[in-house]
């Protein structure tokens, strides 16, 4: 199914996944201005498309709107190095 704004699809907040972004966003005094300030992607999609993403870049979801959105059904799954050591 085609994901649209209405139907709260996720936004990306690009070149967040540094651990200097981390600690910005962690940062109570800080979080708002990165938010505001963020260069962000809204995930539309068409049905059939695929997102990839490194899972340490912040993102959300957004509100479903009840009158002009659906639900919606989607797959996801995650992998990682185990070698890979946690920030």
């Amino acid at each position: 199914q085609d994901v649209n704004e209405f139907m709260g699809p996720t936004t990306f907040l690009l070149r967040t996944h540094t651990a200097k972004e981390n600690a910005i966003f962690n940062d109570s005094s800080q979080k708002d201005k990165q938010l505001t300030t963020a260069d962000s992607r809204l995930a539309t999609l068409n049905k059939g498309d695929a997102v990839l993403f490194d899972a340490r870049i912040l993102h959300c979801g957004n509100a479903n709107d009840m009158e002009k959105g659906s639900d919606r059904a989607l797959f996801n799954f995650s992998f990682r190095n185990p070698k890979v050591k946690d920030n």
